[in-house]
């Protein structure tokens, strides 16, 4: 069925009309409320009828949204729909990145102009992406917005088929429809968590309401007292003009005056106004804050008290004062426009930004408190919440007395929302950790299992940064082979070992930045955006020095770059860092005539394909190779969940996805047996890994989650308490249990009971060969067409598998030769090459030479490696 809905969105969540199509009939549905058969506005749309137990495609764009108003979607069981949405579909195919959506709409616009006859066509030619030549560009023609309109004028019905031979395993899409199936339950303490959170806003900001007039009024006394004003740092900066012919406020400056609400006949101010800064009398370290137009805010330091490393930072100087920037996150042009707002509260942490006033000081606690809420709380009061007392849903949860009552939410999820096909979703995907000093941050603690659940769930260790280091292993043909692969294998963090120990004491900053700058690096950012976020995270620091330190980071990580033109092997790469063989296969991948992802084979956007960009957009190609590789991470694991969970009947449903993290609901008398489908689950998708890499072998450190969580709520880790400001009571902690805590868990549910007869005893899992998942059934799964199969495996591309000896060397080291082959001949012409075997995950070395190995390749041998 193609579906749509129509909702009044300003008077409430539920549809009010919708329409559906399929090749036979159409039809459509009115809200009875609508029609006046109901004084309530509160109903579903039923999708499948009482007695219909045949599943159904529901297609639509952005069907998320449509999804939200099926009455069939708000049951703890599956409802049997799947949902197939059009604007995920586009993304994959031929959605456009950050960078040329600017680009690509001023384009259109042109030529709209241009069709109308009131443009200039050598305009229309011209594009607008900074320093690239439009007209030898066309990924304009191979893109379009993500729209209704504009999908359906781009693709024109073919978007299915396109996505298909771009993504052509059956796992990719159907790990886009199980992702579809999403949602979360919640009880009253939903309810509790919005009254409190805005109650405990609106108490903080009447407190800072106060303290600001108070500080006002204290500031306007001076109005008659130039000498007092004139040689203050920031009451200098208020207009002290007073109009002797104003008649409200007589006598009162300017600055007072505007801030007046004569209608409410009260002084207002916000942490937003240009004067809140002034009267809290703000320092950023030690010197006061000054206003200047073309600036923004800036510090005010005495001209003799300039460092030499800070004089290239001075914007505007006067007689006695140098004025110098108060840095911006996003670098040195940009200007401080309110030194309250949220990203500056970490400097008001760090004590970089303070006050004299204990007032203030007390003021800025209070806004640190409310910035998460202030930012998230119209998208959290927005959620779409059924509760059971609806007479159109049947939830199938246990009964609730009293006030207390069971709700869902389902997330309005874009499957796949980015060009990387990662999923986008406005609140649950982007839901902060509960933090001590953050009113409603607790907003993930909220989702709470029925009564006789549990959420169980794991967090992937390190996905993305395991995915990029076994990238560069398999150039050798086995794990750890390369600096970041043994250091993400073997590195320890107590040790000070693991990359992102090692990147922090590079750069002198704390391990949880250094993850920053490390999957910001992997992802293809450059040095210029490592040096900002040394400004940033060391305040203070002069950008020379911050630069110093991003190229010295990069020098050990990603190393030098040497060019096409200056050596053998006829093309770009790097070395001597302790990254060079991941970049190197990164962008070997990246730069390919059909870039597509490892594993699964999943091919690029079209608007980022190389025959329509040429060398531009790099970075975004670098990014979409380790993401999309997630993706397919994330793909496998929840499709071979879902096949678990129908073969063993577990009493477990899907919940929700965050990029590498996975929440499924289940029974309590099943959830060890969830978490053990977890378990296994992840080891296919990790082995699925190494055997399309070539690597014959999965290590046991990173075969297994490290926890499988079972909680009661949802939160990031079972033991974190979830204490706000608006949550003073803590909430009772869940469990992590590693694979041999579940192992040990199921062996014992499973264990003969004591009062069975003796005979019994040979009947346990330990004296018998006994599945801990339970009894298996016959799926689809296992009787899947082999013709199909057969189609699968011609469509997807094969790994790259070709390593040059020469081309490894050069990789290593720090500086390199032309000459190197010279100096050494045995191994010129020498390639190693990994054999995978179609009927055996087996690989082999095959080197194309007469000579024996060389001694290291023989040794690996001789490791099993």
């Amino acid at each position: 069925l193609v579906f749509d809905v129509e909702v009044l969105y300003k008077d409430s969540h539920y549809p009010v009309i919708a329409t559906a199509a399929s090749p036979a009939a159409w039809y459509s549905w009115t809200s009875p409320h609508l029609t006046g058969e109901s004084d309530s506005p509160e109903h579903l749309i039923p999708m499948k009828g009482k007695e219909s137990t045949k599943g159904r495609l529901v297609v639509g764009h952005n069907v998320g949204y449509d999804r939200a108003r099926i009455a069939e979607e708000y049951s703890r069981t599956p409802s049997g729909i799947r949902y197939l949405d059009t604007m995920s579909l586009h993304i994959a195919v031929s959605g456009l990145c950050s960078q040329q959506r600017p680009a690509w709409v001023k384009k259109n616009n042109e030529e709209k102009k241009k069709l109308e006859g009131g443009g200039d066509p050598s305009v229309a030619a011209a594009g607008g992406v900074e320093g690239m030549e439009m007209d030898n560009v066309s990924f304009f023609d191979v893109s379009s917005l993500n729209s209704l309109k504009d999908v359906a004028k781009f693709h024109c019905k073919v978007v299915l088929p396109r996505f298909r031979h771009n993504c052509p395993h059956p796992v990719s899409f159907a790990g886009m429809l199980h992702m579809g199936n999403s949602f979360l339950t919640v009880n009253e303490n939903w309810e509790r968590y919005l009254r409190n959170s805005s109650q405990k806003h609106n108490e903080l900001v009447n407190l800072l309401d106060v303290k600001l007039c108070e500080l006002a009024d204290k500031a306007r006394e001076y109005v008659n007292q130039p000498e007092v004003w004139k040689n203050d740092p920031w009451l200098s900066q208020l207009d002290w003009l007073v109009n002797p012919r104003q008649r409200k406020l007589k006598g009162q400056p300017k600055w007072y005056k505007d801030a007046y609400d004569t209608k409410e006949d009260k002084f207002k101010i916000s942490i937003r106004s240009r004067i809140a800064p002034l009267l809290l009398r703000l320092k950023w370290q030690g010197y006061p804050l000054h206003h200047l137009a073309k600036s923004g805010w800036c510090y005010k330091v005495p001209t003799d008290e300039v460092l030499e490393s800070a004089t290239s930072k001075v914007v505007f100087k006067d007689e006695a004062y140098s004025y110098i920037k108060v840095p911006h996150k996003d670098g040195p042009d940009a200007n401080c426009g309110n030194p309250l707002s949220k990203s500056y509260i970490s400097s008001f942490e760090n004590n970089v930004l303070t006050s004299e006033y204990e007032a203030a000081r007390q003021a800025l606690e209070l806004n640190a408190k409310s910035a998460y809420w202030i930012s998230s709380r119209e998208r959290i009061q927005g959620q779409f919440v059924v509760w059971d007392n609806n007479p159109t849903v049947k939830m199938d949860l246990p009964a609730r007395t009293g006030n207390q009552h069971y709700g869902m939410i389902l997330p309005q999820m874009l499957t796949m929302g980015t060009i990387t096909r990662r999923a986008v979703e406005k609140t649950w995907l982007t839901a902060s950790n509960a933090k001590a000093n953050r009113i409603g941050s607790e907003l993930k603690s909220m989702v709470q299992a029925p009564e006789g659940y549990k959420i169980v769930g794991a967090d992937v260790d390190s996905e993305e940064l395991w995915i990029s280091s076994i990238i560069g292993d398999a150039q050798f043909g086995f794990h750890g082979a390369t600096a970041l692969g043994w250091m993400t294998l073997q590195g320890s963090k107590s040790d000070g070992t693991d990359l992102h120990s090692k990147t922090a004491n590079i750069l002198g900053i704390s391990r949880d930045k250094a993850k920053i700058f490390n999957y910001a690096r992997i992802y293809g950012a450059g040095v210029k955006y490592a040096a900002s976020l040394m400004l940033q995270y060391s305040q203070g620091m002069d950008p020379e020095t911050a630069k110093d330190r991003a190229l010295e980071l990069y020098a050990k990580t990603k190393g030098e770059k040497e060019h096409s033109h200056k050596n053998k092997f006829k093309r770009t790469f790097w070395h001597g860092g302790s990254e060079s063989y991941m970049f190197n296969a990164l962008e070997e991948i990246a730069l390919s005539t059909e870039p597509r992802t490892p594993v699964l084979g999943c091919a690029i956007t079209d608007a980022l394909k190389p025959r329509y960009t040429g060398p531009n957009f790099l970075t975004s190609r670098v990014n979409w190779v380790v993401q999309s590789s997630g993706v397919d991470y994330l793909h496998l694991l929840i499709v071979s969940m879902a096949h678990l969970i129908e073969r063993y009947q577990i009493d477990a449903r899907f919940m929700l996805s965050v990029h590498d993290e996975v929440r499924y609901l289940s029974s309590e008398k099943d959830q060890h047996r969830t978490a053990l489908a977890l378990q296994v689950a992840n080891i296919w998708t990790r082995a699925l890994f190494s055997y399309k890499l070539g690597l014959a072998s999965l290590p046991q450190s990173v075969a297994f989650f490290s926890a499988v969580d079972i909680d009661h709520v949802l939160r990031k880790e079972p033991s974190m308490t979830c204490l706000t400001p608006s949550h003073e009571e803590k909430i009772e902690e869940g469990i992590s249990c590693t694979i041999m805590d579940t192992l040990a868990a199921l062996e014992k549910e499973m264990a003969p009971s004591p009062s069975l007869p003796s005979s019994s005893a040979s009947s346990s899992p330990a004296s018998m060969n006994y599945n801990l998942l339970g009894p298996e059934r016959e799926t689809k799964g296992k009787t899947i067409d082999k013709e199909l199969l057969k189609q699968v495996r011609e469509g997807i591309a094969k790994p790259r598998n070709q390593c040059d000896i020469p081309f490894l060397k050069a990789q290593m080291h720090a500086v390199y030769r032309k000459d190197s082959a010279k100096n050494d001949p045995e191994n010129a012409h020498q390639t190693v090459t990994l054999v995978s075997s179609p009927s055996s995950p087996r690989t082999r070395l095959e080197h194309k030479s007469s000579r024996m190995p060389p001694k290291d390749l023989r040794l690996m041998n001789k490791t099993g490696r």
